[in-house]
């Protein structure tokens, strides 16, 4: 049988989630024929931003979006569930870490840290 502070925390917790704009896309191959002699050569990628990215590589955008290229095209998906807590603000840095900060002084953790799984 559950604990009673444990349902308050569970509640709270739920209570207190927001989702930001998580999203997640798929788009498929691009191919490019290319004569060799008289002999086609058909090469399949990914197309983002205007780049060929090849089938096997991934990467991670300045947004912090997360994208890959395999045989099914190119996927990018942006986490963006994360716990909102009274009190505390949300920063994102140059890496994609994501840390609350108590939002009346950003230099003070929040204390919550653990709560966070983007």
């Amino acid at each position: 049988m559950a604990r009673p502070q444990y349902l308050v925390i569970l509640t709270l917790t739920c209570a207190l989630w927001r989702n930001t704009d998580a999203w997640a896309t798929l788009e498929p191959l691009s191919s490019e024929t290319t004569m060799y002699g008289t002999r086609p050569v058909t090469v399949q990628y990914c197309e983002w931003e205007g780049h060929k990215m090849m089938i096997g590589s991934s990467w991670k955008t300045t947004d912090c979006v997360t994208c890959s290229c395999t045989e099914n095209g190119l996927s990018c998906y942006s986490n963006g569930a994360y716990p909102m807590i009274p009190g505390c603000q949300l920063l994102v840095d140059e890496t994609c870490a994501v840390q609350l900060v108590d939002s009346s002084d950003p230099w003070q953790d929040c204390g919550y840290d653990s709560a966070i799984t983007g």
